[in-house]
């Protein structure tokens, strides 16, 4: 997303990597490495590719919901994606 920024004038080099800098800082020790083999079960029994597995993954990883308005990660995986308005009302619930 920032190079389009960068390649549309809107931002300049060293605000981009102003920004990537304290998005670093900011997720340093805060990545998880989920492995293959769950994401490519993950693919093989949807029709997600790989790249959405991996958040699948890692919601069922951490046991948390995975909170997107990606229609096709919702039908696909029920149970993990949510939509922002079905999470807030399984929160206001419990």
């Amino acid at each position: 997303m920032l190079s389009q920024y960068i390649s549309k004038k809107r931002l300049t080099l060293v605000d981009a990597l102003q920004i990537i800098q304290q998005a670093e800082v900011l997720l340093k020790n805060n990545e998880f490495e989920i492995q293959s083999i769950g994401i490519m079960q993950l693919v093989n029994t949807s029709s997600c590719s790989a790249y959405d597995s991996e958040f699948v993954a890692l919601a069922l990883y951490l046991g948390v919901p995975l909170v997107t308005e990606d229609k096709k990660m919702q039908r696909e995986f029920p149970d993990t994606a949510l939509s922002l308005e079905a999470y807030l009302a399984s929160a206001n619930e419990g």
